[in-house]
């Protein structure tokens, strides 16, 4: 039986593994941290027993990749899948406004359900029309130089607009500000999300943490199939002759098993690595990247009556009910991820009280949590430089949201890069 060697075990790398497992190929998966899932993990708050998650994770319908693998690996029934868009705003003075399609077949649904926003004026509501109805005849390549910002400028998107309703979706799926992404990742972005039906846009929401949702099964799915996997084994050096990987070095000893690599590790990472030349040129790693700031705070009493809510023009961009606790979220967070945690709690529970009204005295406890590197940030220069999942090297490939998938760094982008580089394996095996 063939074997691929895969390092890395975030989603990228489990998403590789299942793959290839699925197909009959034999895996070995080793990852240098104590646990699987990468930025994707949950663990249990030692004080509440809650089971919380590394950083709150919004899904779209139009992840298809997500989808088909949280179905290969038996987790579909722990998400919660809306049946159309529905997302609650929640503005400055309290003011909650919803934004839901009507029942009309799609498009008239969406378009009607956009006229129907309260947040905006009627002109404003028609721009914003106009543009999804424009997305279609728009060349994303044309706007590669334009950032996000100048874009929605150029299309006569208004502040109010801007702040409204695109800064929501462009932060929250690029994790970077609307001056310093590339407008035609967002260009892209929208295409899915509005031009493929009404299950695209709809939010689908886990109902359990993150490891439970994705990576105890997908690990699992891997055992069962006796595949093998290591943690707490970190990868130092890989051996070349006649351009293909011969042998891996790791702190745990040397690996040579193995027919193929999968290399589905963080950029950064690639510096480690002494034979890093070889692979992938030093620039294709030189990623900017963008943080996330994510806070679990438990509530005394909760009267939040609805799922997770949006904040316009707001340093706090999304809160998550769980009931017990609430989770926030702000992305593209660089201004705030260096401040202490009494400065933070006192950012966050400023917002919390201004929009929702939480009274910072029934906010029992908090748990902050910083992602400084969560992602690449989606401007021209680096969406040039991603690597696509071949490499120089004809048995090693690459898997990594970071690698040239077409979508931003999310968990799309994660699991699709692992299927990817999965079929580039298959192709090279049965080459041999």
């Amino acid at each position: 039986m063939k074997k691929c060697l895969i390092v890395g075990g975030g989603l990228a790398g489990l998403s590789s593994a299942v793959s290839l497992a699925k197909q009959n190929i034999n895996v070995h998966l080793i990852e240098a941290s104590p646990k699987f899932g990468g930025r994707a993990y949950s663990f249990v708050d030692e004080k509440s027993g809650n089971e919380i998650d590394n950083g709150q994770h919004l899904l779209l319908g139009c992840y298809y990749e997500t989808i088909k693998f949280i179905k290969l690996i038996g987790t579909e029934n722990l998400f919660r899948f809306q049946k159309q868009l529905e997302i609650n705003f929640v503005t400055r003075d309290k003011i909650k406004h919803q934004l839901k399609p009507t029942e009309l077949p799609y498009p008239l649904g969406l378009l009607l359900g956009l006229l129907n926003y309260d947040a905006l004026s009627i002109a404003d509501k028609i721009k914003i029309i106009f543009l999804i109805v424009q997305l279609p005849f728009t060349q994303s390549e044309k706007y590669l130089n334009i950032s996000v910002e100048d874009w929605l400028i150029e299309q006569s998107q208004s502040r109010n607009c801007i702040k409204s309703f695109w800064e929501i979706i462009a932060v929250g799926a690029l994790n970077s500000k609307l001056k310093d992404a590339s407008a035609k990742m967002f260009i892209d972005i929208l295409k899915v999300i509005f031009l493929n039906g009404s299950d695209a846009s709809a939010m689908i929401i886990p109902k359990v943490g993150l490891s439970k949702a994705f990576v105890d099964p997908a690990v699992n799915f891997l055992k069962v199939r006796k595949n093998e996997l290591s943690l707490s084994e970190k990868l130092l050096e890989i051996s070349v002759t006649q351009n293909k990987a011969v042998v891996v070095e790791t702190d745990k000893g040397s690996i040579n098993d193995f027919d193929t690599v999968i290399l589905a590790i963080p950029s950064y990472a690639f510096s480690r690595i002494n034979e890093k030349n070889f692979i992938i040129e030093n620039d294709r790693t030189d990623l900017s990247t963008s943080s996330i700031l994510t806070l679990h705070l438990w509530l005394k009493e909760n009267k939040l009556k609805k799922p997770f809510y949006a904040f316009i023009d707001s340093r706090l961009h999304w809160v998550f009910n769980h009931g017990e606790y609430i989770t926030t979220v702000t992305s593209s967070a660089d201004e705030l991820i260096e401040k202490s945690q009494e400065e933070l709690f006192s950012i966050i529970s400023t917002e919390l009280f201004t929009y929702l009204g939480i009274n910072p005295e029934n906010i029992s406890r908090y748990k902050i949590i910083k992602e400084k590197r969560a992602t690449f940030i989606p401007n021209k220069e680096n969406l040039l430089k991603r690597p696509s999942a071949n490499t120089k090297l004809e048995n090693v490939f690459l898997a990594g949201d970071w690698t040239n998938t077409g979508l931003p760094a999310t968990i799309e982008g994660a699991i699709k890069s692992g299927n990817t580089a999965a079929k580039e394996v298959q192709k090279y095996i049965s080459s041999l």
